[in-house]
């Protein structure tokens, strides 16, 4: 059975991959509910997001210079902590059910602007969605690849117009402001948007499990995880500007179509034309998140982790087709909770879980194994000590706390699948050293 993954990716199609998914993750579908939470102060939610992860994609692409390996998370506190296997696998998880998260959520965030032409539930759109993405998943990533950056190039498009348009048509300066502390929830109130908004950034850490599928991943995936953070940030903060500019965040929280209704103040026509942008945007993330978690499933199966059956590929395409059907299931799982709101901060419970893990892992691996190359190493450090990702796990820690009750029993349900699965996998009894079969690159 083969066990290695085709390498065909270029920096270029890294980097696509990356702002696919953050913008297609977030900026369309819960932009509305973030403004709900923290008002006209939800651009600086925004931002405060967005330094977090960027500090995470420092640290990201520094490990993946060290180990550049499909399960990426899984991966790098294996080698950490060796010995805490339980840490390794539950980092490799939990990123697992933050991709099936990441894809619920946008497949219902497609089916809310596809309510703008059709009157389809939105379930049963996300559902179809889905599927659709998985097929093209076990195609094969060269089929995946152009697929997805045909969607990106359109849902980028559809911000960018939108972006022109706003300041074209309204004084967009003057009408954002330093939010009022004071007034109404406040900087709890910010905060507390913070940690929902930080799920439109979600999606950087992908092109860290794309690395055994790229010619180049100890030069390239660093490069790209950076590119794509930075780029994101600066399209987020013009369409959050300019969409306050149009709307109330009132509105905006009330809407399944947040961008459609700011944008239809213009003109209905623009407002259609998002509408149509934001399926493309949503349609790519759920895409792009299917593929990549399933190549972290795959590596993590192919360690002895999880089920063996996990990591069997294609024949001819070697796409892990097992791993791609498990993943569309779970997130299948996840529809009915039908809020937007709920299912993204399942997606950032997970996400900011396994953040803390990996920041972590590179403090510890700078003092067990300072000799290791790193073609990246993450600036300001105290001896061998880096002092971002100690200010990355700390931030990420105190947005942990501002989840409703039921995202964290999700959680702790999840918990409780993924230690079944890790006894079905010690049943098989296989296992392979953290440093056996190390990728070339």
């Amino acid at each position: 059975m083969a066990t290695e993954l085709k390498r065909s990716l270029t920096l270029t199609q890294l980097t696509f991959y990356g702002v696919g998914t953050i913008v297609g993750a977030g900026i369309y579908s819960v932009l509305g509910a973030a403004a709900g939470v923290a008002g006209h102060g939800v651009w600086l939610s925004l931002l405060l997001a967005g330094l977090a992860a960027f500090i995470t994609a420092l640290s990201y692409a520094e490990l993946i210079s060290m180990y550049p390996r499909a399960g990426a998370e899984y991966q790098f506190l294996r080698r950490a902590f060796p010995r805490l296997t339980l840490l390794s696998f539950f980092a490799g998880f939990l990123i697992a059910l933050n991709a099936a998260a990441t894809s619920a959520t946008v497949a219902l965030a497609f089916g809310g602007y596809l309510r703008v032409f059709l009157e389809i539930p939105a379930a049963l759109t996300a559902f179809v969605l889905l599927g659709a993405c998985t097929v093209v998943n076990i195609a094969g990533i060269r089929e995946s690849t152009w697929v997805s950056m045909a969607l990106i190039c359109v849902e980028v498009a559809g911000l960018v117009l939108l972006i022109g348009a706003g300041f074209w048509h309204t004084d967009v300066v003057a009408a954002v402001h330093w939010p009022d502390l004071a007034e109404g929830a406040g900087a709890a109130g910010i905060f507390a948007g913070t940690a929902l908004i930080f799920f439109i950034y979600i999606g950087f850490e992908d092109v860290a499990n794309l690395a055994e599928e790229t010619r180049a991943p100890r030069r390239d995936v660093p490069r790209a995880l950076l590119i794509s953070v930075a780029l994101t940030t600066a399209i987020y903060l013009l369409v959050a500007w300019v969409v306050l500019a149009l709307a109330s965040p009132a509105t905006l929280a009330a809407s399944e179509s947040p961008l459609t209704a700011a944008a239809a103040t213009i003109t209905p026509g623009l407002g259609w034309t998002l509408a149509i942008t934001a399926m493309f945007a949503t349609a790519s993330t759920a895409l792009i998140s299917l593929i990549s978690i399933s190549r972290l499933l795959f590596g993590m199966a192919r360690d002895g982790a999880l089920p063996q059956v996990l990591a069997r590929l294609t024949p001819e395409r070697r796409t892990p087709w097992v791993a791609a059907l498990a993943l569309f299931a779970a997130a299948c799982a996840l529809l009915p909770l039908g809020e937007v709101k709920v299912i993204a901060s399942i997606s950032a419970l997970g996400i900011l879980s396994v953040f803390v893990g990996v920041q972590g892992a590179l403090v510890m691996l700078r003092f067990t194994r300072p000799e290791a190359p790193r073609r990246f190493r993450v600036p300001l450090s105290i001896g061998r000590l880096p002092v971002l990702p100690l200010l990355g796990i700390v931030m990420a820690l105190a947005l942990l706390t501002q989840f409703e009750a039921k995202v964290y029993a999700v959680g702790a349900l999840a918990v409780g699948v993924g230690l079944v699965l890790r006894a079905l996998a010690q049943r098989e009894g296989r296992s392979v050293a953290p440093d056996e079969a190390e990728p070339r690159g």
